[in-house]
Parts: C-alpha cells; structure tokens; sequence
C-alpha cells in the first residue's frame, strides 16, 4: 500500500457518505466539465450547458436517469483527474463521476460493459503507439 492510501472495509457506507458530501460541496459551476478532455470524445455533449450537465450527473449519483449530455459524459469519463485540478471546491469529480457510473450501471440508466469490451479496447489502443505528444493531445 502506498502513501496516503487507505483501506476502506466498507464500501457501500464510503459511497454513501462520499456520495452526500459531494452532493453538498458541489455548487455545479460545470469547472469540471469545461476541464474535461473527454467531452471532445462524446458527441452528446456537444454544445451542453456545463452546469446542466454537472447537475444531471448529481441526477444520476441521486438514482435519477440525468439528461443526455451527462449520460454521455459519465460514460465518456477516462478518469483523467484534470476535473479534480479544475474544482475550485474540492469536489473530486472524477469520483463523482465513478459513482455517477457505478449508480447508473446498478439503476438500469447506463449500460454495462462486459470484461470481453474492455480488453478489445485496450488492445486496440496499444496496437495504437501513439507517441507521449499525441497521448498528451488526445488523452
């Protein structure tokens, strides 16, 4: 285990309590969304109101079915963390958003993804070998 990591025993009360606690901080300024490279990836947030968005992902943590655009974010989200850079509140939406999925999968609102699509996709991307510049580009 590294620094600053820590083991968490209960998951179900860490999610419940991360889920409160950003759904409170959040004041759904859409900084983390205007901070996402992966926005560009998904063609449903195109043109999306940043703070609409932001609050149809609090939708979605909330049991709710969110709008198109947050749908389309939460299921576009590479786990960057250039969200986290950009909250001015300390929010950590890149675990917003993993919950945001988590809670979507579970709910019905979000498709899941088998194992056997995950490791199509990483083998695509490492036949890829996209230099670190186009990486920094595209990632």
């Amino acid at each position: 285990m590294g620094p600053g990591e820590r083991v968490v025993e209960d998951w179900s009360s860490l999610r419940t309590t991360e889920r409160a606690r950003m759904t409170e901080a959040c004041t759904r300024c859409g900084a983390c969304f205007a901070a996402c490279p992966m926005t560009a990836h998904a063609p449903a947030t195109a043109g999306a109101d940043a703070a609409a968005t932001v609050a149809g992902v609090l939708g979605i943590l909330a049991g709710g079915a969110g709008d198109a655009a947050a749908r389309a974010w939460v299921m576009a989200c590479g786990r960057t963390g250039s969200c986290n850079a950009a909250c001015p509140h300390g929010v950590n939406p890149m675990l917003l958003m993993r919950l945001a999925k988590f809670e979507g999968q579970e709910n019905g609102t979000l498709p899941k993804r088998g194992a056997a699509d995950a490791m199509s996709r990483v083998k695509a991307f490492a036949r890829l070998t996209l230099t670190e510049e186009e990486q920094r580009s595209w990632l």
